[in-house]
């Protein structure tokens, strides 16, 4: 290539560019140790937050945990006072029961004696309602039984005395009463409600309450 086709302009460009170059690679010491620096203290602050971060983890793993075992304890605590309130509470309706019971060994045989008669007769007097104008009625008292004179007036007061009869059985306590009429009956025994009342007090009372006979 002679030397009037050379291009001076861009060779003297293409020199400058590379002398640029170069100079913007070019470091002094000093440079080369704040630069270093820099990355030391950018990589140091970062150790220190993946740090933080994993120190933060495991404090609220720890704290998960410890939350974790104080509800467990907690709650078998709590199962403990309730089982212990519920035997608490048992051992409590046993006393009172049984007390009850006690005092209705006491006291039903006196309520039997004093409202046995009036109980009886009122349900004489439901029976004749519910089989009046049956063709006959028959009322079963207990033998020698203080209740039929006030039976033999109702049945005059409500004028059945061609279709009721009045009869005597054996089986019957005082307090007791039996209506029948076609299609129907009654059965009354102011004995066997006080008997089934002290019965279920007394069955209640114990430690390990026998279950009912419903038979």
């Amino acid at each position: 290539m002679s030397i009037f086709e050379r291009d001076f302009d861009r060779e003297i460009a293409q020199e400058r560019q590379v002398a640029q170059r170069e100079r913007r690679a070019r470091h002094t010491d000093e440079e080369l140790l704040t630069a270093i620096e820099a990355v030391r203290a950018e990589a140091l602050a970062q150790g220190r937050a993946e740090g933080r971060a994993e120190a933060e983890a495991e404090a609220r793993a720890a704290e998960t945990e410890a939350r974790s075992t104080a509800l467990g304890r907690i709650a078998a605590r709590l199962d403990t006072v309730l089982a212990q309130e519920a035997e608490h509470r048992a051992a409590l309706e046993r006393q009172i029961l049984g007390y009850a019971a006690t005092t209705a060994e006491t006291v039903l045989p006196e309520i039997l004696d004093s409202r046995a008669h009036t109980r009886a007769l009122a349900q004489v007097r439901r029976g004749l309602r519910l089989g009046l104008g049956a063709p006959l009625l028959q009322i079963a008292l207990p033998p020698a039984s203080e209740l039929r004179a006030d039976v033999e007036a109702l049945i005059a007061e409500h004028g059945l005395g061609a279709q009721a009869r009045i009869t005597e059985d054996p089986a019957l306590v005082p307090g007791d009463a039996r209506v029948t009429w076609e299609g129907g009956r009654l059965d009354y025994s102011f004995s066997r409600i006080c008997a089934a009342i002290r019965d279920t007090l007394r069955a209640r009372a114990r430690p390990h309450p026998e279950p009912e006979d419903r038979t």
